[in-house]
Order: C-alpha cells, then structure tokens, then sequence
C-alpha cells in the first residue's frame, strides 16, 4: 500500500472541489500525474473509484496529447518566456471545445523568466471558470513567491511501503526533538547505511511530511497512513504548512546530493539540524 497524492485529488474531483492551478512538485514522473488528473477532470466515462477510464474520446485524445481544451507548455530553449505565456494567453480565449475543464500544463515552471512570471501572475489572479492550471517542477526555489502564493502545492515523493511507516515516524520524532542526543545518535545511526537505504529513508521522510501537510491542513481521513501518524507526537508539533514544505525542500535537496556521492555524516548533519531549525 502507497500514500498517493492522486487519491486526494481524485477525491477532490468527486466533489467538484478542485481549485483553479495546482503546482506539482516532487521526484516522480509530475508529466504522467498531471495527464492523469486532466483525465479525470474531462473523462466521459469515469470509473467508480473515480480514475479515468483511459479508452473513452477525451482519454484517447489526452493521451495521444490531441485534445483541444489541454494546453501543454514546455520551455523554449533554457527557459519557459513571456512571448510562451502570451501564445499560451491566446488559447485561454477560446472556448470548451469538448470537455469538462480547460487544463494547461506548465512543465519545468521553475524555468519561467522574470517576465514570463509577471505574466502568468496576472493571468493566475484573475481565474478563469473551468480552467485548471497545473505547474510542474522538481522543486519551487526558482519560482517568484507571487506565483507559488496563488497555487495549491502538491508533492509527489516517491512511493514508499506502508511497513516502514513506523520507524520513518520515529526517525522524524527524533529529528523534532528538543533533545538534541536523540538526534545525534540519530545521525551516528543512518551514516552506517548504504547509499541507497537511505535514499529510501530519505524518500520515506518525503512521504511522512507530504502526509503531515494533508493532516494538518484538511484532517483528511483517508490518508493510508491516518491512524499510525495522528497516534504520534507529530501531530502536536508546531510547525505550519510553510515550515513543512521549506522541509521538504531541503529533503529533496539531501536526495540529490546524495545521488552526487556527498559526504553522509556532512548530509546528514545538514539535514536533520536544517529540519529541527525550521521546525522551531
């Protein structure tokens, strides 16, 4: 079992509850999850637990990237420009051909020069009825507070095995514990592992502050592991939805610089003690 942020979404589809642009971040294939959700939003047979049905028109035409209503902006060259947005600008005055929901797909948002920005800004403050914006990007340090300010922020870590669930809360109750041993026992133990099993303990950190996120902003009862995490102290910490995703950042961050063969002991030490600063 997963902890999946599409389900989320999907629930929120259901409902009609979907907000006017999203900004997708994290590790894992953000182009496939923002097709997934255009699908759902505009399939003309959905499922009963609410995917698309992958074979009607709509899904067909999405999937070949055919379809009229979805829009899909890739950068021109080294970086997404304004005279992109400005084109981009043209298509939102058309109307619904044929689905639900006009959706545009920003790949590589953090890519968006100074003046593209400003442009999408002024587009995202006036939100059109049905049209969903959905920005892509590894990570949201390149990208103007403006914009991020005007998105909901959903994170794809990458899937982790609900089993190791509970050492990965008790990894992260000693991080954000005010006894700074518990923490540097903590380091002295994960700097024996492997490269890649810490990889999948950082990836399972990933999963546990995306989940903390959901908890604690919308008390979400379908989260796989609801029960695990509300019953730990991680629940009563002080830390808010800014400080949670500035977490998440720095994770991913240690992620990649220990695919470039940093120093554990260096990573590790930068990492937790970041994570218990902006915790405080």
């Amino acid at each position: 079992m997963y902890s999946n942020p599409m389900s989320l979404l999907k629930q929120k589809a259901a409902k009609d509850q979907v907000v006017h642009a999203y900004l997708f971040l994290g590790s894992n294939d953000l182009r496939k999850n923002a097709a997934q959700l255009a699908m759902i939003l505009n399939c003309l047979d959905l499922k009963a637990d609410g995917n698309a049905c992958g074979v009607c028109t709509s899904c067909y035409k999405i999937t070949t990237g055919s379809h009229p209503d979805i829009y899909i902006l890739r950068p021109d060259g080294s970086s997404m420009k304004i005279h992109q947005i400005r084109e981009m600008q043209k298509h939102l005055a058309y109307k619904i051909y044929e689905g639900k929901y006009k959706v545009i797909i920003l790949e590589e948002a953090d890519k968006l020069t100074l003046q593209g920005a400003n442009s999408l800004l002024k587009i995202l403050e006036e939100p059109m009825p049905q049209t969903i914006f959905i920005l892509l990007a590894a990570s949201q340090r390149e990208i103007p507070d403006t914009i991020i300010s005007r998105c909901q922020r959903i994170y794809f870590g990458e899937e982790v095995d609900q089993h190791d669930y509970p050492e990965t809360i008790k990894i992260l109750e000693d991080v954000f514990s005010e006894d700074f041993a518990r923490t540097l026992s903590l380091i002295e133990k994960l700097e024996k592992e492997d490269k890649e099993h810490l990889k999948q303990r950082i990836n399972g950190l990933m999963v546990l502050i995306r989940d903390l996120v959901v908890l604690k902003s919308t008390k979400e009862e379908k989260l796989i592991n609801i029960s695990q995490l509300s019953n730990s102290s991680l629940e009563k910490i002080a830390v808010n939805h800014e400080k949670l995703v500035k977490i998440l950042e720095k994770l991913y961050k240690s992620l990649k610089d220990l695919d470039r063969n940093a120093n554990k002991r260096l990573l590790l030490e930068s990492l937790f003690l970041t994570m218990k600063r902006i915790s405080q």
